[in-house]
């Protein structure tokens, strides 16, 4: 006992005395690290004179080299480019410069013609970089560090061009400076004492180094002290501490020699062991005698605190662990003369009387909490508490019992393990949010049981705060309300749900159209109401039974499922009459209306499909269906009047003859008749042959023409034509636009290929406008793979126009396809471009030969700012893509000056001539042509 109050004491004491030479002890490293600054920074700058130094007696070696090629360059020895000549005069300036290797001159094809000293004559120069610099620059070249062929001695190299009166280059000079100038250089430097100057190769080789006995040239440099370096010179300040070769810490600084600085740096070191080494031992010294005066304060200390203090403490001890053991009555007893430790005793027996009166408020609050936890704990409705995180730290038996796990799966768990997806998301939001305003929050969950079984359960949740007013826990009481909720649920499916088929009844059926009706007026789009009757319903129950007329009903429920969306309403009107609702048609009337045929199409033709099983016999029944329709958008008609109009609609189908489609208003049924008649003539049209391909010229920059554009047109029996704005989207809407498509693509190319047959026309190129919906066909490829062979086309010749809501799609299934036609030679251009919403990177991808500028930009660029921008645009950004442009619909001579005068070299419009049958273009159409391509090719 009393070694550990001593040492307590003593560990005391010791930090006192620390603290006590903590601020000398402070002072005393932070003087020591200044001198080392101090220091460090003084060797900085001399390194930075050192190699200013340098920089200097580079530019004076540099300018040396010039003078010395200028002179040679302007001697009139070279003045024929004569070898013995040439070499003279570079051996008379080679021995007046003592720190040139050789000087000499190369033809610009690389090959030696003279050099100071004696040499080979096959030697060529055309690799070294020297040389190939030197036709670009108007003096001296940068240095390259090499190994001379002719010398065989490490130098660094200088080019410099020789050029007669016209500028042509005759030859090439070059002067080697040898290394030996750097020995000289560093001898210059006057190095102090310790110091060291070292030559480096990029390559990571020494080539020079001073001083020395041994220079260590040709010595190669370790990788991490190579590194080393680097770092240096890439710092804003090229100076920092590096090991030398002789693996000794010095101050260096790098740079690279300005003669060759892509292949030389220049190192300087300078020794900072010395100086440091004394600043430490400084150090030391003051931190010995600091030592010193703290073992001398703690014997002294540690002497007091054994006289006067142990004894007190002891006692101390032994008082506060009768205390610990609860013993009553427990005090100091005899006080103290002490005046600070007296008034330790008075708060050791103030705490002693406080701890009894606790303990028997303590006693008091057990025996209440014993009395909560069991009415808890007994109570019917089951009780969770969590932490803040959501860990269950308390169930009762209620909640193990409702749940089925054990006490010990729950606690430590979180409550999520009862939740299987079942409640809504939305409810957990929203009671996250209540319990985070630190309020009660009241809701229903539907969880699972560990068995699996479901079940519904009322829960109120309160946050449990403490002294401080933070929530610490939650606790959750939860009622099971899942027979409630079943029985409800039984009832509500009773008052509106038909138990023959399942279905929404008549009563719910009002509820989802006045729901229909209201979001239409808020959203502005169509919706309709289709009533459907079985036709002659009556005779099947009275001739098969009423069982077979239930599993009719049943069935039909089952079809209509089957065509109809998810937010759909189906339910059963009456007897025989099941209704729909169809939301989301658009907000044009007239396209609501074709879309409200299609599915009332869809569904006729589900439904008048074979029954098989509606007698023991399996043999198939067929039913009549008949289906009256109305639309409405918006306010316009009650909920009252839309349900008289579907009857009065479904009334005309049985009245004219049943198994047919009828529209409430006969404005909106005349244009129901209009689509059908107009895809009906369509389908006769393909079929018997009536349409025809007119093809609109194409000319290029001197209107010729280069090719054309091949337009399906309908001839009408009375005479006139059909307008393509009329059935274009007929063939869209009802899926005829791919045996049209596939039509004109065959049709074109048959033209095509009688014009590659003929000299004058072989040069003409087709485009064909293909739809998105017949180029995603799966069989698209190989459509346009056979046409090609049918006819033996020149493929090139052949080019396929897409709009942009072909690449809108899947990019990558649109380039691989296109990739697969590009292959073959076939072309592509984008056409109406600038009217979508194209993304440039997808035209980067996508292999186009052209863009098709639309004739609307085209019409208004000259009176509107916004439609010239967009062309100048898209010629600016085809130039950038090496994309062809041409531009359609131009019908004025200013308009094709304009789109010439900024780039623009094909035209498609009325100015060079309109859509006519081939029998009807002009001779000089054709006639041009071959010349044309010729002078193309």
């Amino acid at each position: 006992m009393a070694a550990t109050a001593s040492t307590s004491l003593s560990v005391r004491l010791w930090a006192v005395i620390v603290i006590a030479v903590l601020p000398v002890l402070a002072m005393v490293v932070l003087d020591s690290r200044e001198h080392r600054i101090q220091a460090i920074n003084e060797a900085e700058l001399q390194v930075m004179r050192m190699l200013s130094v340098a920089q200097h007696e580079e530019d004076r070696a540099l300018r040396s080299i010039d003078k010395v090629l200028s002179v040679m360059a302007k001697s009139d020895n070279l003045r024929d480019l004569d070898p013995d000549q040439c070499g003279a005069i570079a051996a008379r300036l080679l021995s007046s410069f003592i720190d040139l290797h050789n000087l000499g001159a190369a033809l610009p094809d690389g090959r030696l013609l003279c050099s100071g000293l004696p040499g080979r004559d096959d030697i060529n120069v055309a690799d070294r970089d020297w040389f190939r610099q030197a036709p670009g620059v108007a003096g001296v070249t940068a240095g390259s560090y090499l190994v001379g062929r002719i010398s065989g001695k490490p130098s660094i190299t200088f080019g410099y061009p020789l050029r007669d009166e016209r500028g042509a280059l005759r030859a090439v000079l070059f002067a080697a400076l040898s290394l030996d100038w750097f020995d000289r250089l560093a001898a210059s430097y006057r190095l102090p004492e310790g110091w060291e100057a070292t030559l480096l190769s990029t390559s990571a080789q020494v080539l020079a180094r001073h001083p020395g006995a041994d220079n260590g040239a040709g010595q190669p440099l370790a990788a991490a002290q190579m590194e080393a370096f680097r770092h240096i010179l890439s710092q804003p300040k090229p100076v920092a501490e590096a090991q030398d070769l002789d693996g000794h810490t010095r101050l260096y600084g790098v740079r690279a020699v300005s003669l060759a600085s892509k292949d030389l740096l220049v190192a300087i070191g300078a020794p900072l062991g010395r100086t440091l080494a004394e600043i430490d031992r400084a150090f030391w010294a003051h931190v010995l005698v600091l030592v010193s005066v703290c073992l001398f304060s703690a014997v002294v200390a540690h002497y007091f605190i054994r006289s006067f203090v142990e004894r007190w403490a002891f006692g101390m001890q032994g008082v506060l662990a009768r205390i610990a053991r609860g013993e009553p009555g427990a005090r100091v007893g005899r006080p103290t003369s002490v005046r600070e430790l007296r008034a330790v005793e008075e708060g050791i027996d103030r705490m002693a009387a406080d701890l009894e009166r606790r303990n028997a408020e303590l006693i008091r609050r057990d025996e209440e909490l014993s009395r909560l936890s069991m009415a808890i704990e007994q109570s019917p409705e089951s009780v969770v508490i969590t932490d803040t995180d959501g860990r269950i730290e308390y169930v009762n038996d209620a909640f193990v019992r409702n749940t089925g796990y054990a006490r010990e799966e729950l606690i430590g768990g979180n409550p999520r393990i009862l939740n299987t997806g079942r409640t809504p998301r939305a409810t957990y939001e929203q009671l996250w949010a209540t319990l985070a305003r630190g309020e009660v929050w009241r809701g229903e969950f539907t969880n699972t049981r560990r068995d699996g079984s479901h079940f519904t359960e009322f829960a109120t949740i309160a946050p449990i705060k403490g002294a401080d007013g933070r929530v610490t826990h939650y606790v959750a009481v939860k009622e099971d309300i899942t027979l409630r909720r079943e029985s409800e649920a039984m009832l509500h499916r009773l008052a509106y749900y038909d138990r023959l088929t399942e279905l929404p009844n008549r009563a719910l059926l009002r509820d989802r159209l006045q729901q229909a009706l209201l979001s239409s007026a808020e959203t502005g789009e169509c919706a309709m109401l289709l009533l459907l009757d079985v036709d002659r319903f009556k005779q099947l129950n009275d001739t098969q039974g009423h069982g077979a007329g239930d599993r009719l009903l049943r069935a039909v429920a089952r079809r209509l499922r089957q065509q109809l969306r998810e937010e759909d309403t189906l339910a059963r009107q009456g007897d025989d009459d099941f209704a729909v609702i169809v939301e989301r048609l658009g907000n044009n009337q007239a396209e609501a209306l074709v879309r409200a045929e299609v599915v009332a199409r869809q569904i006729h033709a589900a439904l008048t499909a074979p029954y098989e099983d509606l007698d023991d016999t399996g043999r198939p029944h067929y039913m009549t269906f008949s289906i009256g329709i109305t639309l409405f958008q918006g306010r316009q008609w009650s909920l009252e009047n839309l349900l008289k109009q579907v009857e009065v609609a479904l009334y005309m189908a049985k009245e004219e003859g049943r198994d047919t489609i009828r529209f409430f208003s006969p404005q909106m049924q005349a244009q129901v008749q209009a689509h059908a008649a107009m895809e009906a003539g369509l389908r006769d049209a393909l079929a018997s042959g009536a349409l025809a391909l007119h093809y609109q010229p194409q000319v290029d920059e001197r209107g010729e023409v280069v090719g054309a554009e091949a337009l399906v047109r309908w001839p009408r029996a009375a005479g006139g034509m059909v307008s393509p704005a009329e059935f274009i989207p007929v063939a869209e809407d009802t899926g005829l636009i791919v045996p049209l498509g596939n039509w004109v693509l065959d049709t074109a190319a048959r033209q095509l290929a009688a014009w590659q047959a003929e000299p004058a026309t072989r040069g003409l190129s087709v485009a064909v406008n293909v739809s998105a919906r017949q180029f995603l066909q799966l069989d698209f490829v190989a459509q346009v793979l056979g046409c090609v062979e049918r006819h033996a086309l020149d493929p090139a010749g052949l080019k396929l126009e897409l709009t942009e809501s072909v690449i809108l799609g899947d990019i990558d299934e649109t380039i691989y396809r296109m990739a697969q036609l590009r292959a073959l030679g076939v072309r592509f251009a984008l056409d109406d471009f600038g009217t979508g919403y194209s993304s440039l990177s997808y035209l980067r991808r996508l292999p186009l030969d052209q863009l098709k500028i639309d004739q609307s930009f085209v019409r208004d660029m000259l009176s509107d700012a916004g439609s010239e921008t967009i062309v100048l645009a898209i010629l600016g950004m085809s130039r950038s893509l090496g994309l062809e442009v041409i531009a359609e619909g131009v019908e004025t001579a200013e308009q094709r000056a304009f789109l010439h005068a900024h780039g623009c070299r094909r035209f498609q419009g009325y100015l060079f001539g309109k859509p006519l049958p081939l029998a009807h273009w002009q001779p000089q159409w054709l006639a041009g042509s071959a010349g044309v391509r010729e002078d193309r090719a």
